[in-house]
């Protein structure tokens, strides 16, 4: 599905900021919508990146446990739970509110949940070097997400399972659901089985 991710990021129908807000797996009314709220797709990594770097500087496993949880929650509900402050304002103000999350994005929670989670369990069992290490790299991670918004997890998604796996409601949506895979040699377009069930 490389050639989905690069169709994204090469459509000249779209803006670079469009390209970035496709990639994460925002597609139609959705995708127009979080295209008006880019500062809040920064929110979640930003979030993640300052509990890594900040558990790491303080060999923290409890800080690291707290912010795990909190992209755990990110991984299976509408959107991270700092996303939902975020809604909560704007509704209040009247603004636009972001999306709910695709599965594309959700999978950034889900590696966030791991490394973070990882470096807690680490630092407890005596291990605190790779409990720094993981906690420094999903920190810097987020943070290159959160400032650039290409969203490293979500590309990677892509990559690996196409853009109409990307775009699905949940991970375990996508895991079920059956792509367009397009022949580089014909053009031809066919929908192929893709997932465990």
């Amino acid at each position: 599905m490389l050639h989905d991710a690069i169709a994204l990021l090469r459509d000249p129908a779209l803006t670079w900021s469009q390209r970035r807000t496709r990639i994460q797996g925002w597609t139609g009314a959705d995708a127009a919508c979080a295209d008006t709220v880019t500062g809040a797709q920064r929110i979640g990594p930003a979030v993640c990146a300052v509990g890594g770097l900040a558990g790491a500087a303080l060999a923290s496993p409890l800080l690291l446990g707290v912010f795990a949880v909190t992209a755990l929650v990110g991984t299976f509900a509408r959107n991270h739970p700092f996303e939902w402050v975020y809604n909560r304002i704007a509704a209040d103000r009247g603004r636009l509110q972001m999306p709910p999350n695709r599965a594309a994005k959700r999978l950034g929670c889900a590696i966030g949940t791991v490394f973070l989670g990882g470096a807690a369990v680490a630092m407890v069992s005596g291990l605190t070097t790779l409990g720094v290490v993981l906690a420094v790299v999903l920190g810097l991670t987020a943070a290159f997400v959160a400032v650039t918004r290409i969203c490293v997890p979500s590309l990677l998604f892509t990559v690996l399972w196409g853009a109409d796996r990307a775009a699905a409601a949940t991970l375990k949506a996508a895991a079920t659901r059956r792509s367009q895979v397009t022949n580089p040699e014909t053009g031809i377009r066919t929908t192929a089985a893709t997932g465990d069930g």
